[in-house]
């Protein structure tokens, strides 16, 4: 459980950011040195004091340290990661603003996003900054959250392995939460959906009584959850908690970002801005505005006429199918759909691959560009549901497929396919990036984007 423990003798006095990163320059800065698989960070710790630091944490023997730097305040600690942590829960108890949080296995930083953006109607909103979502992410955004001078925060929660949810849950105490959906990333590590659905209910640690969860009735596996079964779960027993469902047909919605999952995340946004009092027709007036968070569907047109879909910054199946569905969606001559692999995936990886190539099919698409090993094995499922009388792998049923067989390239080089793109690509086109990160897609997105009108 994390404390509010000053055993380290830690002040905030004057400290007016925290750092992990010893390269940058700081103001009045307490530098917190991460020990990491390939690094430690307190190797790096007068670099930090040279660019600015005042106060720095260290797990190491501080008494050097603060003979050769009197005037830096040292907090000597057992665990720099978890003092941090316990430095957040700190600063959360002075925050006296509605906290929000998000999670869900895809979705999370732009349902968080649209959420700011509808309450900014009627409030003064603090957010997550970029995807500050982690052990050391939150924390910090507690103590941006406690000086912002906001009335609400939407704060981002996420996890990759069991356990980590419970840690920063416990730091950000959120008074609602959102969970977006509950699919297969992180399966490689958690095993099971139920193992995710698990971790995911976790961000409740922390919350108080007369808890609210909002969940999306789409989902499968959210849309049967009951504080019973939460409660079986080991989760919340000892508060009273409200489940309320939010489904993308609950609010009248026009949205410059097209798809069922931005419909989704819109529903959540305009249930969580009612929720906090704001005047719904003015939420979605501001959400009308919002053309998407970069990297994750994000949409622009070049001068030279070609739609780009900033898909690119992570992937899952589900996600995947949801990209897919905006591309057919949008005008356009010839729909481009550039994938490349989805990781994380677990021991199934390659049948769902396959299986993302199978939904394909059943949309009208006219070019597939595959970059890597992984995703030559959604070309598979297209070519199996295309030569196969009738066929069906996973959710994905094509019996209803498309009337033509996309043209289909594959690419293991990257210079390679970032040339032929940027080649083809001609007015009225529409392309989809879509991959997981460092598959290096955002790289392509960037040339285009220098581009725009």
């Amino acid at each position: 459980m994390i404390t509010a423990d000053k055993s380290f003798g830690f002040t905030d006095d004057d400290i007016e950011e925290i750092v992990l990163d010893s390269r940058k320059q700081m103001n009045h800065a307490l530098f917190v040195p991460i020990i990491g698989e390939r690094s430690d960070g307190h190797d790096y710790i007068d670099m930090a004091i040279q660019n600015g630091a005042v106060a720095v944490l260290s797990s190491r023997d501080i008494s050097p340290l603060k003979e050769k730097y009197p005037d830096v305040r040292f907090y000597q600690v057992n665990d720099t990661k978890e003092a941090l942590q316990e430095i957040g829960y700190m600063e959360r108890l002075k925050f006296h603003g509605t906290v929000i949080g998000v999670t869900g296995s895809v979705g999370k930083t732009t349902t968080r996003t649209m959420i700011a953006t509808a309450l900014s109607a009627g409030k003064k909103v603090f957010q997550t900054a970029g995807n500050a979502n982690s052990q050391v992410g939150v924390p910090i955004t507690m103590f941006q959250m406690a000086r912002s001078g906001a009335d609400i925060a939407v704060i981002e929660l996420g996890m990759s392995e069991p356990g980590e949810m419970t840690r920063i849950a416990q730091i950000a105490c959120v008074d609602a939460a959102v969970i977006t959906n509950i699919g297969i990333a992180h399966i490689e590590q958690l095993k099971t959906q139920e193992n995710i659905l698990r971790e995911k209910l976790h961000i409740l640690d922390g919350t108080p009584d007369g808890g609210i969860l909002y969940v999306n009735a789409d989902d499968p596996i959210l849309s049967k959850l009951t504080p019973d079964i939460i409660h079986d779960f080991g989760i919340a027993k000892d508060i009273s908690l409200t489940i309320r469902q939010y489904s993308k047909d609950d609010y009248p919605l026009t949205l410059s970002v097209k798809g069922d999952h931005m419909l989704q995340n819109a529903s959540a946004a305009m249930h969580i801005a009612e929720f906090a009092g704001v005047d719904t027709e003015e939420a979605k007036d501001k959400l009308m505005s919002f053309t998407g968070v970069t990297g994750r569907g994000e949409t622009f047109k070049t001068k030279d006429g070609v739609t780009i879909i900033d898909d690119a910054y992570n992937a899952s199946p589900v996600s995947m199918k949801a990209g897919l569905d905006t591309l057919s969606q949008l005008e356009g001559n010839r729909k481009i759909a550039v994938l490349a692999d989805m990781l994380e995936l677990g021991e199934n990886t390659l049948d769902y691959h396959r299986e993302v190539g199978v939904y394909l099919a059943t949309l009208p698409i006219d070019v597939v560009f595959l970059y890597g090993e992984k995703a030559a094995s959604i070309g598979s499922g297209i070519n199996a549901a295309f030569d196969a009388p009738d066929i069906s792998l996973g959710d994905s049923d094509i019996r209803n497929r498309a009337e033509k067989k996309p043209t289909i390239e594959y690419f293991n080089d990257f210079s390679e396919l970032k040339n032929t793109i940027q080649a083809i690509a001609k007015d009225q086109d529409v392309i989809l990036f879509k991959g997981s990160n460092s598959m290096k897609l955002t790289e392509i997105v960037k040339a285009f984007k220098q581009d725009i009108v």
